[in-house]
């Protein structure tokens, strides 16, 4: 038998399932038997078909003869369509054949298939029974989709007492997902009485296996002093990390941190750099941040162009401060070009959103405005629908 592969559960969301993500045991059996003496088993597969890798053939008769880790492997192998011909639903054909000993990582895998819909009717009641048959033989992904699961109720009943118990389990097994959903869980007191303390330790602990939320979470934490002493360093170290590791909030706060001096030292370079990492993944925030840099020249050279057009996408992407900036801008006409047509529309938007000083602004452009200026930015407003973020 080839060495088996080892997948990882996804973060399941029904309606958003991604693809099969499978469990594959790589040394000795849980607490199932090989049954070497059961009878052979059917198959829609030839042995000898020129489409079968040796390798999956070797794993056919083993299967057929009744290993039920044979069973398993050749269930991801169809499932995947790797060194045979993809079929979804031979592979659930063959997993069940070995969940029904007791194989804790077929389980799973039909668990999965289940609850994905993949070779076989979507059925979360059918996927929470094996995730718990699984779970209870120490499959850790199993634990950790069953929490998943539970905490969100959908087409089983909400059980967050119950989501947390799995989350935990998984969670002293190490698994990262796990780690910091318990430490949501203990934060927000969903499934269990809340404590800080208790929130911040799995917070660590998931921030430490790189974990970018989590170490973002826990910068907050020690910003704050929640569950932990308040430690301004600490927070920009873990802030730090995750925005090396891309989590655009952590950029943009970090960009702050570096901008004012809080736990690093003020560095205008380094808060530009940061700033521009989390733009450009649609951190409206640091667009706007940039764009001020920008416009005042602080710690680079001044780039009216390149801060108006910032300031147009974040608004664009339906920003109301990058609006209600814009449109001051527009009214000034200083810093940009003054365009007072464009100054009502962007202020007409910004006060859509209850700002009183953008409304207060409004109504002193509207008396330099003919009434059809007024009427075509009216009906820009009117149909105004923010942009996807194209990423």
């Amino acid at each position: 038998m080839t060495n088996p592969m080892h997948f990882r559960a996804a973060r399941l969301r029904p309606v958003f399932a991604a693809g099969l993500a499978l469990w594959a045991l790589g040394l000795a059996p849980l607490h199932a038997a090989v049954n070497k003496a059961a009878a052979s088993q059917p198959s829609v597969l030839e042995p000898d078909s020129a489409q079968l890798s040796p390798a999956v053939r070797e794993l056919l008769a083993k299967a057929q003869a009744g290993d039920l880790h044979a069973q398993n492997e050749l269930g991801i192998h169809l499932a995947l369509g790797r060194g045979a011909p993809k079929a979804p639903a031979e592979a659930v054909r063959w997993w069940t054949m070995a969940a029904d000993k007791g194989l804790a990582d077929a389980q799973f895998n039909l668990a999965l298939a289940y609850d994905q819909g993949q070779g076989v009717e979507q059925n979360s009641a059918k996927a929470v029974e094996l995730y718990e048959k699984a779970a209870s033989q120490g499959n850790v992904p199993a634990m950790y989709n069953l929490a998943e699961l539970l905490s969100i109720g959908a087409s089983v009943p909400l059980n967050l007492g119950q989501a947390a118990h799995y989350y935990q389990a998984a969670a002293q097994k190490g698994h990262v997902k796990a780690m910091y959903n318990l430490a949501l869980a203990y934060s927000r007191g969903k499934g269990l009485e809340r404590d800080d303390a208790e929130a911040a330790q799995w917070m660590q602990k998931a921030a430490q296996a790189n974990h970018p939320r989590a170490q973002y979470l826990l910068a907050q934490m020690y910003a704050q002093g929640i569950g932990v002493k308040k430690d301004t360093a600490k927070a920009a170290q873990w802030l730090e990390r995750a925005a090396k590791a891309g989590h655009a909030r952590a950029q943009y706060s970090f960009a702050l941190h570096c901008q004012q001096g809080q736990g690093v030292p003020a560095s205008p370079d380094a808060a530009q750099r940061w700033y521009r990492e989390a733009a450009a993944r649609n951190h409206t925030g640091a667009m706007c941040n940039l764009a001020l840099l920008l416009l005042e020249g602080e710690g680079m050279e001044k780039n009216p162009a390149e801060a108006e057009a910032l300031l147009i996408r974040a608004a664009d992407l339906g920003d109301p401060k990058a609006q209600y900036n814009l449109g001051v801008l527009y009214q000034e006409g200083k810093a940009l070009a003054q365009n007072l047509p464009q100054a009502y529309y962007w202020l007409s938007l910004a006060a859509r959103h209850g700002q009183p000083e953008a409304k207060q602004h409004r109504d002193v452009v509207a008396k330099s405005l003919s009434k059809d200026e007024m009427i075509a930015q009216d009906a820009r407003v009117a149909a105004f629908r923010p942009k996807n973020p194209a990423r």
